[in-house]
């Protein structure tokens, strides 16, 4: 039987191997002026929005290298909006990495469970609404080795912050969004093929 530790650890083997491989690719594919950080990055998240059809993956390296990947009109495309990839590469200071990775140690990240699932919201009439966003953070720094994924809790204000969600997740999820919408600049937009 797999303890907990022994689950996180194969958890974080395959996000090495994933990173490793889409590193290769990225390096051989990459867009124009990209510079990706040699090994893996300190933070990073993943956001699917299955209904909107839009996925967003931000990586954060020890030296405050950023690379955020935006992908929108997955689930519907048309010829007026194609799948789209859009790459935006930023940098954030030693102090504000430093500031992030103090809170995200200090907040009891590392005590969270491994999931969780929004119960959904009562409608009125019966039934329960719930969102289609599913977040997992990733931080993998010192002697913080943790995974963390959230799914189906609803947003007030477009993504931009998730209250619902257990604390810290929350609290991290609208620092490093911020750090996604005001740290980045768009350098190159793609259609995705198939």
């Amino acid at each position: 039987m797999m303890t907990g530790k022994m689950k996180l650890y194969i958890g974080l083997l395959v996000l090495g191997v994933v990173v490793v491989v889409g590193g290769v690719w990225f390096l051989f594919n990459s867009p124009p002026k990209i510079d990706i950080p040699e090994g893996s990055p300190v933070i990073a998240m993943d956001v699917d929005r299955i209904m909107a059809g839009e996925s967003d993956d931000l990586y954060i390296y020890e030296d405050g290298s950023i690379i955020y990947v935006e992908e929108k009109n997955l689930r519907m495309p048309t010829r007026e909006y194609p799948p789209t990839r859009i790459w935006k590469p930023g940098k954030i200071q030693e102090e504000e990495l430093n500031s992030l990775l103090e809170f995200i140690k200090s907040s009891g990240f590392g005590e969270l469970d491994e999931s969780y699932q929004f119960p959904g919201k009562p409608i009125e009439g019966g039934g329960f609404t719930m969102g289609d966003m599913g977040c997992t953070i990733y931080v993998n720094y010192g002697d913080l080795h943790s995974k963390v994924s959230a799914s189906g809790y609803l947003t007030p204000d477009h993504g931009m912050t998730y209250p619902d969600m257990p604390y810290p997740l929350n609290e991290i999820y609208s620092k490093l969004k911020h750090i996604a919408e005001n740290k980045t600049e768009e350098i190159y937009r793609e259609r995705i093929r198939d």
